[in-house]
């Protein structure tokens, strides 16, 4: 931790070529992974499993009881797949692999969620996630990668500033790693403390007047000073969010200081003394608030779907979802967190349904494990929105919803 002096203005510089090296490190997991999947070639099938890996997942390992029987479940679809049955020993084979790799909690590191891949030849790659949208299994004849492609192209690059009123700290926080940027201290900071003048009335007055407007001067002259340095960052770095924090009641007193994009980028805020946070602390507690910005904005997005569903501006319900997606509709996808609905796809045409019946033009009706899994991909592949929905907010759509781009033609 960088030491401050109260009589210092100068700011202190604690690396910026580091900043670098640790980023290239911590955006590898995403952007290696995604450059060898999508060079796969033919190797005939993939498995992808993509797991939730919250506090609530670790307690008892709960997170490996849920995969057990996900793996299970992709393991009795192979067969109706159309895999053949040397092709269904090695697929078997790659999902104990992807299971006993959870077995090791050294192995499950670096945020809240974890993907795994592997594929014929030996391909086993591991991608840490600050989140994952929904756990599944699937296996496939290529990688599931859109979630990947959806971080890698969102970012999950987060500026952390935190401040009190004479000094203040900046993280670069990645997936892999935290660096410090700068360290900031206030100019001939006042020390706080109960006005102590001599006298008594209009004069003693004035001198507490003068004594508390100095010390609310000095704190703003600050946070301005703490606003442009975070500016100067952002310009400069390439961040993708903002997480602000300080001492109790005056965490979010940057706020107000911070530029207008500065502000409207900002996910959240933490209580935390400046001088005393660690920067593990840091990268963990704004990874961990980068994940409940996308719970937040799922419940958000229920409540948009309920205000334009009369309107015919979004579709509730498996078959209206699935419509609307292969008719590229779809804005946003709201998916149940708890749901599963096996189906179909259509061979020619792509599309998902429940039911096997659909025009000859759409080709062979071919099986699918769960249409919310395929669902989400095929709205990430569409630079739709994709909402994965827990608790409460779920009854306010029936698994699968919409929120539409446009309206198809009647």
């Amino acid at each position: 931790m960088p030491i401050v002096s109260r009589s210092s203005s100068r700011i202190r510089r604690t690396g910026a070529q580091p900043h670098r090296r640790t980023d290239a490190r911590a955006r590898s997991d995403i952007h290696r992974a995604l450059a060898e999947l999508l060079t796969l070639g033919d190797r005939g099938w993939v498995v992808s499993c993509y797991q939730k890996l919250e506090p609530g997942d670790r307690v008892g390992e709960k997170y490996r009881i849920k995969l057990k029987n996900r793996v299970r479940r992709a393991l009795e679809r192979v067969g109706i797949l159309g895999f053949g049955h040397g092709e269904r020993e090695a697929i078997a084979e790659a999902l104990a692999r992807v299971e006993d790799f959870f077995r090791y909690p050294s192995n499950l590191g670096g945020g809240r969620g974890i993907a795994v891949f592997a594929a014929p030849r030996g391909l086993f790659r591991v991608a840490h996630l600050p989140y994952v949208l929904r756990s599944r299994v699937v296996v496939d004849r290529t990688a599931v990668v859109g979630e990947l492609v959806a971080l890698a192209e969102t970012g999950t690059r987060l500026l952390a500033v935190v401040a009190d009123r004479a000094s203040a700290r900046l993280f670069d926080v990645v997936l892999g790693g935290v660096t410090e940027l700068e360290g900031l201290v206030a100019p001939d900071a006042t020390r706080p403390g109960k006005f102590r003048g001599k006298g008594i009335g209009p004069t003693a007055n004035a001198g507490e007047y003068r004594f508390h407007t100095r010390i609310r001067a000095e704190k703003q002259r600050h946070l301005a000073g703490v606003a442009d340095a975070a500016a100067r960052a952002w310009r400069s770095r390439g961040f993708d969010g903002v997480v602000i924090g300080g001492i109790g009641v005056d965490a979010d007193a940057l706020l107000p200081f911070l530029e207008p994009e500065l502000r409207d980028r900002v996910i959240g805020v933490l209580r935390l003394a400046p001088k005393k946070v660690s920067a593990a602390e840091i990268r963990e507690r704004a990874l961990e608030l980068l994940a409940d910005a996308a719970q937040t904005a799922a419940a958000d997005a229920v409540g948009e779907l309920v205000g334009l569903r009369e309107s015919g501006w979004a579709v509730d319900g498996i078959e209206p979802a699935l419509r609307a997606l292969a008719m590229g509709q779809v804005r946003a996808l709201l998916v149940d967190h708890d749901a599963s609905v096996p189906g179909f796809r259509f061979s020619e045409s792509g599309r998902l349904s429940t039911t096997s019946a659909g025009s000859r033009a759409e080709g062979e009706a071919l099986p699918v494990a769960d249409l919310l899994d395929d669902a989400i991909e095929d709205a990430l592949r569409q630079r739709a929105r994709v909402h994965v929905v827990q608790g409460e907010p779920t009854r306010g759509f029936d698994r699968l919803a919409g929120i539409l781009r446009f309206k198809a033609a009647r």
